[in-house]
């Protein structure tokens, strides 16, 4: 074989090579319609309809305007690309994937809710908290689940705030907050509004029909391990169950009863409730072996939307997703009573899923970095914390 035969075979696959990673063409066609689940014979014309391109850091590609029969019709869009087709009803969001078949082609479907600020049929269903003592700090995480039972199905929106939560003595630093909505699988993180008297916090977040997830993340002072913590409780609420870290930390209050040691886990348990709307509680904490300040973070490092694609797909890595992976397994294996062992399977089943999702939370990680949008420094913290809670989350499955 000569050169030249050589050299043609080279550019042969050459081109086949380039023909394999070129952008995918331009031939995808998402049609739907929007459907009001409140009431079908309610139409839906004019509603806007964005396609949001997911790999891109969640940037619209494409807009539109429902016609009268609430149908809407795009062309041209990536069909290998991860999309989501997105419409705003009322003030709120209500979204779906777009699913593309060998055609190119992807029907949606987009369930729309009418907007309510009536309160009848949205119900606290679980209250959850943990604290846990982090060098002269104190962090605490709230795990609300909001259950909207309205019938007919409404989306709740309250101009004065849809969760509204008291404002902790001496509070650090601005409220982390983050939202998982009915169906999804990631939380999105959401800015907090301070209420004109100063005394609470509140989110617009539409409470969509369905359960949502309400987590909470504070850091309170501990210097001289003590600390009265007054909370008001602005919706009524079932039994709480209190998740003290370290152990040896003292937590008493009117209302209180300790039903839950764990030496392995340096965790002790306590219930309060039920509590009325109104109810304000006060709880005094003292005492306690803290975690090193190096194994916890910064105020402002809690919850962390980093501005690059990563971030903007909700990538959480911090302590509140480490907390919050230690409220679980406190929570079941109170619950079971047994452990992980003996009687838990749907949660070590749960704890094998946010392992999965972390890694893959990491991989997207190291994208990020590779692609230039992380500065270093930065990219290895982020990395180095994510580690940490796979390691605390394998010794948590053991």
């Amino acid at each position: 074989m000569n050169r030249k035969h050589i050299f043609i075979i080279f550019l042969t696959h050459l081109c086949l090579l380039i023909s394999s990673v070129a952008p995918a063409q331009q031939d995808g066609i998402v049609q739907g319609r929007i459907v009001n689940g409140t009431d079908p014979s309610i139409t839906v014309g004019g509603v806007p309809v964005e396609v949001v391109a997911m790999s891109g850091g969640m940037s619209v590609i494409r807009t539109a305007a429902a016609d009268s029969g609430g149908r809407f019709r795009f062309e041209n869009l990536p069909a290998r690309e991860m999309l989501m087709v997105r419409a705003v009803y009322q003030g709120a969001n209500y979204h779906t994937q777009a699913v593309f078949g060998d055609s190119g082609r992807a029907n949606v479907e987009i369930l729309v809710y009418e907007a309510t600020n009536s309160v009848n049929g949205i119900r606290v269903e679980e209250y959850e908290m943990v604290f846990q003592a982090v060098g002269a700090h104190l962090q605490s995480l709230d795990t609300v689940l909001v259950h909207n039972a309205t019938q007919p199905a409404k989306t709740f929106m309250d101009p004065e705030g849809n969760f509204r939560f008291s404002k902790a003595p001496a509070l650090l630093s601005l409220p982390q907050i983050r939202i998982t909505a009915p169906g999804a699988s990631m939380p999105v993180v959401q800015s907090v509004l301070e209420s004109p008297d100063g005394q609470s916090y509140y989110t617009l977040y539409p409470l969509r029909p369905g359960k949502t997830a309400i987590d909470i993340f504070q850091i309170l002072p501990y210097e001289n391990r003590d600390y009265t913590y007054v909370k008001k409780f602005y919706n009524p609420v079932p039994p709480i169950e209190i998740g003290v870290i370290p152990m040896d930390m003292e937590l008493s209050g009117t209302g209180l009863t300790k039903i839950r040691e764990d030496p392995d886990r340096n965790i002790a348990v306590y219930r309060s409730g039920p509590l009325d709307a109104g109810t304000e509680v006060q709880w005094v904490f003292s005492g306690g072996t803290p975690v090193l300040e190096q194994q916890g973070a910064a105020p402002d490092s809690a919850i962390r939307s980093l501005p690059n694609a990563v971030g903007r797909n909700a990538l959480v890595i911090g302590p509140l997703l480490l907390i919050g992976f230690i409220l679980v397994f406190w929570h079941a294996v109170h619950r079971t009573g047994d452990g992980l062992p003996g009687g838990a399977g749907a949660l070590k089943k749960r704890m094998i899923e946010r392992r999965k999702e972390l890694i893959n939370r990491l991989a997207d990680l190291d994208r990020g970095y590779k692609a230039g949008g992380m500065d270093p420094r930065e990219y290895l913290r982020q990395r180095e914390e994510g580690k940490r809670l796979l390691r605390r989350i394998a010794s948590l499955l053991k």
